[in-house]
């Protein structure tokens, strides 16, 4: 039996016999009360219009044009070729190759930095993928599926954090996403004991996913700015809309101005048959209240400890910070987290699942809740995994894990769906397919993956060619969608006419299109 499955037994057995066990109406959905994935009947689009032709290239990075912050050297061991570029400004680097079809290729590129950087690859102005360094050697980082046309191809960096090396540019065929991505997926929730909506909402996802993609709409709080914009503009309403615990932390020191004014725009979202994303920019419970790591003292290494405080009740964990037991950090977050189950409570009492999205963006460390490394982190995500779904008992949440990194995934008992956020440029309609690919073996491989932030929405007939079939996308809010908050849509970042051919487009579902659960 699972670990934390055997703690909540034993933990359910004392509770029962002082008296105090957890409600008794809690009980198992039948398989027979559930819609299963099977019944849903989507036919997958494909592309059929690539001849391959046989190609490989290997782009000496010393061999290219280069200005501004790019030297060439040969001081560290190990290079290709006749030496390597140091780059400290991307506008610096440039090369040039000549493609000799419209196919899917493989690509490779060898660097190394003194510490973590991160910078965009683009072909012909458009990302293709991050290169990720980190402090040591040589290494590679590699993308498979990149849609290249036939021509003369620009290399170059986009926006990153730039100061670190590289040594080539490999090309070669490759292929796109393979069919078996979308398949073996986890047929139950991580919860057995979720609701019967929630598990229906699942079988949903799991039918659609590798056939159709999620149109999804991240929004301001406490209006409707961004999906008015969107059905005034293209006349259909997102499937999905994204609200936030952003200003119901109880260390939110405004918090009376707006108190959870998400929760009702979020149940009539529900009931209008719209699913519901929920994230929470966490104010830092103690420490300075605010979400930013630099704002706030406020480290998750201060909170951990081996008492298990996700199944306890709130005056014993206070006594255990009392008595010198625990720190204020670890009695405060439990605290915390039960507030935003309550609220959580009232979406289950009215009907509404969540798509559970907290903690996310971990591994960029720009969130308190990431700036303690990957296991302090997995130590917070089990904990409220734990306490709202074994304690409280939140049958009504599908976990959604976007820590943004491998290394800090807490494990396939914690978490439903796997998600990360995509910020590409402006009119940039790619669909990113090597990282959804990537993606895959960041669990078991059994994880469905989601875009659940991004600025442009993708384009339709890109999904199809190269088979990336997102569970979900979610446009960020404010000016990547509307002019300046009102509720005309900008074009800023996805021109209207995408807008209206993703939505139109049968690849995309709408709230219109989605099934009563």
């Amino acid at each position: 039996m699972k670990y934390k499955r055997m703690a909540s037994l034993l933990i359910l057995a004392a509770f029962l016999l002082t008296g105090c066990g957890f409600s008794s109406e809690r009980k198992l959905i039948s398989p027979d009360e559930i819609t299963p994935a099977e019944s849903y009947k989507f036919e997958k689009f494909t592309f059929n219009g690539i001849t391959e032709q046989p190609f490989s290239a290997l782009l000496e990075a010393e061999n290219g044009q280069h200005s501004g912050g790019v030297s060439v050297l040969t001081t560290k061991s190990g290079y290709s070729g006749e030496g390597y570029v140091d780059v400290s400004d991307n506008a610096g680097f440039k090369l040039t190759v000549d493609i000799p079809s419209d196919q899917f290729y493989k690509i490779t590129v060898r660097h190394c930095a003194g510490d973590h950087k991160e910078n965009e690859l683009l072909f012909n102005g458009k990302k293709v993928f991050d290169i990720y360094s980190e402090a040591g050697d040589w290494q590679e980082t590699e993308a498979d599926g990149i849609f290249l046309e036939k021509g003369l191809n620009t290399v170059t960096l986009g926006s990153g954090w730039s100061w670190f090396s590289i040594d080539y540019i490999e090309i070669e065929n490759g292929e796109s996403v393979s069919d078996s991505v979308y398949s073996g997926m986890s047929e139950t929730l991580s919860n057995e004991y979720a609701n019967k909506k929630t598990q229906n909402i699942y079988q949903y996802l799991r039918a659609i996913y590798g056939k159709r993609t999620l149109a999804g709409q991240c929004t301001d709080y406490g209006n409707n700015t961004e999906t008015d914009a969107l059905y005034q503009g293209l006349g259909k309403y997102p499937a999905i809309r994204a609200f936030d615990f952003i200003f119901d932390s109880p260390s939110y020191p405004y918090q009376n101005d707006r108190p959870a004014k998400d929760y009702d725009l979020a149940i009539e979202w529900s009931k209008d048959g719209g699913l519901v994303v929920y994230d929470w920019h966490w104010h830092a419970p103690c420490g300075g209240a605010d979400f930013y790591t630099e704002k706030t003292s406020f480290r998750i290494t201060n909170a951990v400890t081996e008492k298990d405080i996700a199944h306890m009740n709130l005056d014993d964990i206070k006594a255990l910070y009392d008595g010198g037991e625990i720190s204020e950090e670890a009695y405060k977050l439990v605290s915390d987290i039960d507030v935003i189950s309550g609220y959580l409570q009232k979406l289950e009492d009215n009907n509404v699942t969540v798509l559970w999205r907290p903690l996310h963006e971990a591994a960029g460390g720009w969130f308190w809740w990431g700036a303690s490394g990957p296991e302090d982190y997995k130590w917070l995500w089990r904990l409220m995994y734990e306490r709202m779904t074994d304690y409280h008992e939140l049958d009504n949440l599908i976990w959604v894990w976007n820590a943004q990194d491998a290394e800090w995934y807490p494990g396939d008992d914690y978490c439903d769906i796997a998600a990360i956020d995509i910020y590409g440029a402006a009119h940039d309609y790619g669909v990113s397919a090597s990282t959804l690919a990537d993606m895959n073996g960041w669990s078991d491989g059994d994880k469905m993956v989601t875009m659940s932030e991004c600025a442009t929405m993708p384009d339709p007939d890109l999904i199809v060619r190269d088979n990336a079939y997102w569970l979900w996308f979610a446009v960020w809010n404010w000016d990547y969608i509307v002019k300046d908050g009102t509720t005309e849509l900008s074009g800023a970042y996805t021109d209207l006419d995408m807008m209206k051919k993703v939505y139109d487009s049968e690849v995309i579902i709408t709230r219109d299109e989605l099934p009563k659960f």
